[in-house]
């Protein structure tokens, strides 16, 4: 199972653009049951990304609704790790039942609250 703060490794999942991708991390933000457009969901996580390099990183920081992690930050058992930022504008549902998916890891507290903010802080800013 997973709970809130988790990081998982999603394997076959519809990108916001509307690709098939083989493989992603997404940090959980919620593990409550639910229905969205008729379909059933139990997990809602937000996209984890690496950065490419210096330059990608300051492209991206630049975008309110991306959120910095460094390797400190957050856990991810043995894999390495690398600098990389949160998508909190992308949130994707997901039914334990139907996807595959494992823990690999977890985030910090107070990246957690950090994300959980930013989330609000974009809601109240497109509202």
């Amino acid at each position: 199972m997973c709970k809130i703060g988790d990081i998982i490794s999603v394997s076959k999942y519809i990108g916001q653009d509307g690709v098939k991708i083989p493989f992603h991390y997404f940090i959980v933000i919620s593990d409550e049951k639910g229905k969205i457009c008729g379909f059933d969901f139990d997990i809602v996580g937000t996209v984890m990304s690496s950065f490419k390099n210096e330059e990608q990183r300051k492209k991206k920081i630049k975008y309110d609704e991306n959120l910095e992690i460094i390797e400190e930050e957050f856990d991810i058992g043995n894999r390495k790790k690398r600098r990389g930022f949160i998508k909190a504008d992308q949130l994707y549902y997901f039914d334990k039942n139907k996807t595959n998916f494992y823990v690999v890891g977890q985030v910090d507290g107070d990246v957690l609250i950090k994300l959980l903010e930013k989330i609000g802080y974009l809601d109240k800013k497109t509202s």
